[in-house]
């Protein structure tokens, strides 16, 4: 992994100083690495996150290399997103597809946030950012050369939803 690191940063080294799980990886693995880059694009210490899959798995999820594409296009539209660094499907650097990203401090809990203005508790500030954040997303338009792997919006969003719903029913009996 530190021979990936380092070419990935175009460094001379790289030194992992801690590893760790991360908390709240339910259908994938978060793994903490602390990286000390001897030059390159990334020189010095960094936190980044390894996101992998997990020994279970959902089959309707993304792979981990669309993933990586859904966030580097949010990231590019200036959506507040880790920055994505680097993914990887070589078997001979991990057994899974995996992707580094950035590690962001913060609270993911909505109950904290909403209730703790340090969060970003107050709910105008909170709502007024998320409408922003929405904004960004809703800027990437498909076809995107990118995420030529996701569905292309049905042309009467709310039709397809009840066909979809009531196939759904049709398949209960």
């Amino acid at each position: 992994m530190e021979a990936f690191l380092a070419a990935r940063a175009e460094a001379q080294a790289a030194r992992l100083l801690e590893i760790r799980p991360l908390s709240g990886g339910a259908i994938q693995e978060n793994w903490l690495l602390e990286a000390d880059f001897d030059g390159g694009r990334l020189a010095g210490r960094h936190d980044l996150v390894l996101r992998t899959d997990a020994p279970s798995a959902v089959p309707v999820s993304l792979s981990r290399m669309q993933e990586f594409a859904v966030l580097r296009a949010a990231w590019q539209a200036g959506v507040s997103v880790p920055e994505p660094l680097w993914a990887c499907d070589d078997p001979a650097v991990l057994p899974t597809p995996f992707f580094v990203m950035r590690r962001v401090n913060g609270v993911a809990l909505a109950h904290k946030v909403v209730r703790d203005s340090s969060l970003g508790g107050d709910r105008q500030a909170l709502a007024e950012r998320l409408g922003g954040e929405l904004a960004r997303i809703h800027s990437i338009r498909p076809p995107h050369p990118d995420l030529d792997f996701l569905p292309l919006p049905e042309p009467d969003p709310a039709r397809a939803a009840v066909v979809r719903y009531r196939r759904y029913l049709d398949a209960l009996g």
